[in-house]
């Protein structure tokens, strides 16, 4: 096999395997949708992938960034440079301070540092404020996921509901069909009228549509479902049905119980009080621009000159000169010494050329356009606003649990009542469609009988998840996992 051969071989194997990579990873996405998922899987699936729980990730990253750069501002700073520049004309070399008149090369090499010793507490204020806003965005993160984790309880509780309710009108239809069955054949015996085999089949008309209104709802509560964890495949998205029983007695702890726990682990509450504390650090921040600035600064550095020459001794010439001596003339030879100009090396010159410096630099504020002034109320002001927000985060929490403590106990006795309810309307419909099978009730009267019951039965299927649901909000106040 030739070269090119291999190469294409190799090619093509390498995108077959890609090809049947992407294939797999496909099979395993739809099998794992195919699979019946639980509240647990559906709230830890949305967390990886929610593009606001993201969001709020990378906020809290930036703001662990921001905290990070604050701790470095303590640091001194160190710098370098260098540079290499060329000078043509009539120009002063800055090394041999002399006037040149040719080109004049010059390599420059600085290194300096500085250090604030006292900005009234800047530094220190900045790096705790940071801090405290970094731990507030990992308590935004956690609130952004507990928000999440409880609409998507809403929305499972919500299926679970539509799927009974289905349930219900399906078994209300097999009733209704079972009783056309029964009135078709009595009035083929002459026992009732014709009437009465036309309205219970008008019933079951009516049962057929509830069934189609039920198949639709929990179309849209399954689509809602799959879009709160942004699942594509919604036809293949299944969830468990547990099984799930209200207990007569339920333990339900009293709100002012609830809210002191709510206080401890709640998020919200937690970030709210540390933006309050931040806010702190920001108004401290924006005091110690008032105060003076005491800064070290030092810098080393070096040079080197085309220009900068050394003077070298040459030889000793006779230089001829005509003097007049009376009246003649008489040629008299003076020693001269010459003088080379040699390039001072490199290295030589870096070693004669190194300077330092240091020094302190005293800033006093005085009057800079109010800034700092206008700066400092600002920051009170924000401090300020930051305390209302986590005072109004508070109150907001009291509300809440109140709130749902009172819904909860309300969805409970709701439930209850109607327990007894559909027990009323079933002994009601079973008397009233005996009396129909023996003629002496109307189909009106039946089909009343039916109708109450089922609307009984959906609203305690109502009452029950509502309360099942108020119940994973009090959970959720307390800090307990949502589960069923």
């Amino acid at each position: 096999m030739n070269p090119i051969s291999v190469k294409r071989f190799s090619i093509l194997f390498v995108l077959l395997f890609l090809i049947a990579g992407a294939k797999g990873q496909k099979k395993d996405s739809i099998a794992s949708l195919g699979q019946e998922w639980t509240l647990e899987q559906c709230i830890n699936y949305a967390w990886g992938h929610n593009l606001q729980v993201k969001q709020a990730d990378i906020n809290m990253k930036i703001a662990k960034n921001n905290y990070t750069a604050s701790k470095g501002n303590v640091l001194p700073s160190i710098n370098g440079q260098a540079s290499n520049t060329y000078d043509y004309g009539r120009t002063i070399d800055q090394f041999t301070n002399t006037f040149a008149n040719t080109e004049i090369l010059s390599d420059n090499f600085y290194l300096s540092a500085n250090f604030t010793i006292f900005s009234g507490l800047q530094n220190l204020n900045t790096i705790k404020q940071n801090q405290t806003a970094f731990e507030a965005s990992g308590y935004d993160l956690q609130s952004n996921k507990n928000t999440l984790a409880l609409n998507i309880a809403s929305g499972y509780l919500q299926v679970l509901l539509d799927q009974e309710l289905l349930q219900e009108a399906n078994a209300q239809h097999e009733v209704t069909a079972q009783q056309v069955e029964k009135t078709q054949k009595m009035v083929d015996a002459g026992s009732l009228a014709k009437g009465n085999l036309y309205d219970v089949q008008a019933q079951e008309a009516n049962d057929e549509v509830n069934i189609v209104n039920s198949e639709n709802q929990l179309n849209i509560a399954m689509l809602s479902l799959a879009q709160l964890l942004d699942i594509d495949s919604v036809q293949l998205f299944k969830i468990v049905r547990p099984e799930i029983t209200i207990p007569d007695n339920p333990a339900v702890n009293q709100p002012d119980l609830i809210y002191s726990e709510a206080l401890t682990n709640q998020p919200d509450i937690k970030s709210a009080e540390l933006k309050w504390e931040s806010a702190t650090k920001g108004r401290e921040v924006a005091a110690g621009a008032l105060y003076p600035k005491l800064i070290f600064a030092g810098t080393v550095g070096t040079g080197y000159s085309s220009g900068d020459e050394n003077v070298v001794p040459g030889s000793v010439v006779q230089v001829p000169e005509t003097i007049i001596v009376g009246s003649s003339t008489e040629t008299i030879y003076f020693p001269t010494q010459e003088y080379n100009y040699v390039l001072i090396p490199f290295k030589s010159q870096l070693n004669q050329n190194f300077n330092k410096t240091i020094g302190f630099q005293l800033n006093i504020p005085i009057l800079n356009g109010l800034r700092s002034n206008i700066n400092y109320k600002n920051a009170k002001l924000n401090e300020l606003n930051a305390y209302y927000s986590y005072e109004t985060t508070e109150l907001n929490l009291r509300k809440n649990v109140q709130q749902a403590y009172a819904d909860a106990i309300g969805a409970l006795k709701k439930y209850h009542a109607t327990q007894k309810s559909v027990e009323s309307f079933n002994e009601a419909y079973n008397y009233i469609r005996a009396k129909f099978d023996a003629g002496v009730a109307t189909s009106l009267d039946y089909n009343t009988a039916k109708t109450n019951l089922a609307k009984a039965e959906s609203d305690m299927l109502q009452a029950k998840y509502t309360y099942v649901f108020k119940l994973k909000v009090l959970d959720y106040y307390e800090g307990k996992p949502l589960k069923l």
